[in-house]
């Protein structure tokens, strides 16, 4: 099928090149915009209790809510001071029709715990208007872009403004990562192809592909709620995974043309052998990204959706437009050649071949080896502590960060951290029966173990909302404990009321368990999909489990090193980034989905040249060295590109976007030499002829990938 299509895109090279540029910039236009209508929300379950806890607060009382905290400070005066609340009062009044819903002040309540503990700064709650976390968030910039206040320092804190400063923060390091990204791993290909004009190939085609998914994420817009993590996403898989397919493609390309192909031959075996694994290995991934649609989060599954979409989006470019190129350029490929040797071009003779016999020669002794530094690596996993991110994502200069540090500092409770709690009672609370019912329910929950206190914050007829906070400095874990408790407690009005705990510890654990419950139907789900699509490629039962077994050992590693550097906090200053004592809640999802990809990707291209040679020649440990040989340098090349972007993009100032970052850069890293170069050899020499076991299949030289395929450079 595959040599067909190359004949066919090779015939009608000139039209194929055209509509492909023809869709790219129609698309390019549609996403023009992309970046002004991003989503904002979307983080947490909609059906957890801690949502619909936010939700009751808005819709049943209408305030008491704080969507952003707004902090004056004055160096001078005190909030005794009259000329402080007509500053602040005068400075609230300001604010867009519209743009706000409630404001709650220290004079409006005589509440003291709005007060900073030196009297020279206040609080202010707000509650945004808007029906949904992007609504609120456009409120809060026209909110905040109204507020003066002559000469008093204001600060921003609160969920949403610490959203909206994490979405532009991580839009514009992206901007920044993008300008450096492109001409770096242009200036690698070259340095590998040693001609410019076959470099700039795969990188017009990522640069194509990343154009063509935004503008069809803006079309999907209505179902897929874009945030920028989207777009990093995209951007990052397009400048790293889209690169490395054509780079196969255009590796191979070159290789048949120095064998003395014709032209037209060469696209044709091009296709029918590199554009095949790209193929299946493109199918692969976008089968696995799947798997995000067994979490009920709305960015997560927009991410999914957004890396199926490019990796898609690649896999068309380059069985149908790559190849077109390729056809009109011909020899012309390896024209403008650069003057220096590729790395490793005066010694590719056998290199590989050398290093893959080594290993096999002493397959024990590497294998346990390798298994050793994996375990030291997956150590630290095992004390891992997820979370919901919150200031800690943000660089210690950025503005909502400090805003936040200092609520927690300066002021006698920590309005973020507290447990909110909406209370519905059966009786109005205007009454005395309806008060008692609140009272006698609120005293329950006070007389729980390390419950310092409970505010009421505001009431409407039957419900109220109510923080808590903690007596002592409670972890996460404690914190979360707290919730349970209060959840556990019977509904004030003898059971006919409804209590809805929130929070950010609420939201925590809500997606926690949601993650307990989800996870391994996810987890069995890309097990499955990856050991049949590895079944029916290789024809073998062995080779798809030690591909699982294998990519589970990495997957491990890495997410033990981000523990050990994240949570933990060694070697922060190599990253640049800052000790957070957790990992994104998020994080261990994103980096499976992607890592589980990356590594069938590599898979299906070592894997596919060991089994053409040993189709041919029967000889398993003579396989595995040709193989390696044949398929190590590029996958090596294709490694490093990933390295590339991964460190470029690791640049970016929110820590949960570095923390992926990061976390890709070890995985591959090992890929590309831990478990490629040394572990594969290992086991499949152990494994000898019991790598190409399946049940009913005759002993012959039948071709399972349909001729040779795995293209080098």
């Amino acid at each position: 099928m595959f040599a067909r299509l190359g004949r066919i895109v090779a015939r009608r090279a000139w039209a194929v090149v055209l509509v492909s540029l023809t869709v790219a910039g129609v698309a390019l236009f549609a996403a023009s915009g992309v970046g002004d209508r991003l989503s904002y929300g979307g983080f947490i379950p909609s059906d957890a209790e801690s949502n619909r806890a936010a939700v009751a607060v808005r819709e049943r009382i209408g305030r008491g809510g704080a969507d952003v905290v707004v902090l004056y400070r004055h160096q001078r005066r005190t909030v005794d001071d009259p000329a402080f609340r007509r500053a602040v009062e005068e400075s609230l009044s300001a604010v867009p029709a519209g743009a706000g819903v409630s404001t709650m002040t220290y004079w409006s309540r005589e509440l003291p715990l709005l007060v900073s503990r030196d009297r020279h700064a206040t609080a202010v709650a707000v509650m945004l208007a808007g029906s949904d976390d992007t609504q609120r968030a456009h409120s809060y910039q026209r909110f905040r872009s109204a507020l003066r206040a002559d000469g008093y320092q204001l600060q921003y804190a609160g969920p949403t403004a610490l959203v909206d400063e994490v979405s532009q923060r991580g839009l514009s390091d992206l901007e920044k990562a993008k300008f450096i990204g492109f001409p770096a791993v242009l200036l690698l290909l070259v340095m590998v192809f040693r001609s410019p004009v076959a470099a700039v190939l795969p990188v017009v085609i990522g640069g194509l592909s990343i154009g063509i998914t935004l503008g069809c994420l803006v079309l999907l817009r209505d179902v897929v709620e874009t945030s920028f993590t989207t777009l990093i996403a995209v951007t990052t898989l397009g400048l790293a995974l889209d690169v490395d397919a054509a780079l196969f493609v255009v590796g191979r390309f070159r290789e048949e043309l120095a064998r003395r192909a014709t032209v037209p031959d060469a696209v044709e075996t091009t296709c029918a052998t590199a554009g095949r694994t790209v193929f299946l290995s493109g199918v692969t991934m976008c089968g696995i990204a799947g798997g995000v649609f067994f979490f009920p989060i709305d960015a997560l599954r927009a991410f999914g959706v957004g890396a199926a979409l490019v990796i898609a989006v690649s896999v068309v470019l380059n069985v149908t437009a790559l190849p077109a190129a390729l056809f009109l350029l011909g020899h012309r490929i390896n024209s403008m050649r650069v003057p220096w040797s590729r790395p490793g071009e005066a010694r590719a003779g056998g290199g590989w071949a050398r290093l893959a016999r080594s290993v096999m020669n002493r397959p024990g002794h590497y294998l346990v080896g390798v298994l050793l530094v994996l375990a030291a690596l997956t150590a630290p996993f095992f004390h891992i502590v997820l979370g919901v991110p919150d200031q800690r994502a943000l660089p210690a200069d950025a503005s909502a960060r400090m805003a936040t540090d200092s609520l927690q500092h300066d002021f006698p409770v920590n309005g973020l951290n507290a447990i909110q709690v909406a209370v519905t009672v059966p009786e109005r609370l205007d009454t005395p029966a309806g008060q008692r019912s609140l009272t006698a329910w609120a005293s329950r929950v006070v007389a729980l173990p390390d419950i310092g206190g409970g505010l009421i914050a505001a009431k409407s007829q039957h419900s109220a909302v109510v923080y808590f906070d903690s007596s002592g400095n409670l972890d996460a874990a404690g914190t979360r404990a707290l919730v349970r408790d209060i959840r556990a407690l019977p509904p004030p009005g003898k059971g006919k009321g409804e209590v809805l705990v929130g929070g950010v510890a609420a939201m925590a654990l809500d997606t926690l368990e949601m993650l307990n419950r989800r996870l391994p139907w996810a987890l069995l789900y890309i097990t499955a999909f990856t050991f049949v699509f590895l079944l029916v490629a290789l024809r073998s039962i062995v080779l798809p489990l030690k591909a699982l077994v294998i990519g589970a050992l990495s997957m491990s590693a890495s997410f033990g090193a981000l523990v050990w550097i994240f949570q933990d906090g060694h070697l922060l200053w190599l990253v640049n980034g800052s000790r957070t004592g957790y990992v994104d809640v998020v994080q261990p999802i994103v980096l499976l989905l992607l890592l589980a990809g990356v590594s069938m990707d590599y898979e299906f291209f070592l894997l596919s040249r060991i089994r053409e040679h040993y189709d041919a020649s029967g000889d398993n440990t003579a396989a595995v060295a040709q193989g390696l040989q044949q398929s190590g340098p590029v996958v090596s090349v294709a490694a490093l590109v990933v390295l590339v972007v991964s460190a470029i993009f690791a640049s970016n100032g929110v820590t949960t976007v570095k923390q992926v970052c990061v976390g890709m850069f070890i995985a591959i890293a090992l890929e590309a030499t831990l478990i490629r170069a040394l572990l594969v050899p290992a086991v499949m020499r152990l494994l000898g002829r019991a790598n190409w076991w399946l049940p009913g299949a005759r002993k012959s030289r039948s071709q399972a990938l349909s001729g040779p395929s795995g293209p080098t450079s």
